[in-house]
């Protein structure tokens, strides 16, 4: 909880009666590496954010295939809901792919601290705007017209999550074939040399 804490503190200043209700509605977490947060049908409706570790939310198609939307890695959020204001929940899975230390906030208390505290209104507003700037790079390299294209873009762009990943989250997560991510795999590093 200190951690997220301080992290507040760094970018927007936290009143007493703010911290003090973050502490008191907040829960610290750890889950083991490939637990999962949630499922389609388990009912989450929290508010996180990621103290260590790394968690992802992705969704199967209606052959099994595994689409990996998003990874948050510390010191970013997600949601066991759609949208704070939306108790309905997401369709998708939120599995932990390291041992990974969460802050927990039941959705209705944070909607409750965004609407009460401006700077807990703020943070959400930051943390959603960087949320949204990753997305953007995501389209970017979803967007590129070749498996090395994607693959290169995503290493550029991710090379944080490029080191923490497998290459199966890696191909769900730039959505290309198996056979195709080893061949740009194997191209881009012999012209990274």
């Amino acid at each position: 909880m200190n951690r997220f804490i301080d992290y507040f503190h760094q970018r927007i200043p936290l009143s007493a009666p703010a911290e003090a209700f973050l502490r008191r509605h907040g829960r610290v977490m750890v889950y083991d590496r490939l637990a999962y947060f949630m499922t389609p049908d388990v009912r989450m409706p929290y508010w996180c954010v990621v103290l260590d570790g790394l968690a992802c939310g992705y969704t199967l198609d209606a052959d099994g295939q595994r689409h990996i939307r998003w990874f948050a890695t510390e010191m970013q959020g997600f949601a066991g809901v759609r949208h704070l204001y939306t108790p309905e929940q997401a369709e998708h899975y939120i599995q932990f792919t390291e041992v990974t230390t969460i802050l927990c906030i039941r959705a209705s208390r944070m909607r409750e601290g965004k609407e009460r505290f401006t700077e807990v209104s703020e943070l959400l507003h930051l943390m959603n705007q960087r949320y949204k700037e990753r997305q953007d790079k995501l389209v970017g390299v979803l967007q590129q017209s070749s498996t090395y294209g994607k693959f290169a873009a995503f290493m550029n762009d991710f090379p944080e999550l490029a080191k923490r990943t497998t290459p199966d989250q890696q191909i769900d997560f730039i959505n290309v074939g198996r056979s195709q991510f080893f061949e740009a795999r194997k191209l881009w590093l012999s012209r990274k040399k």
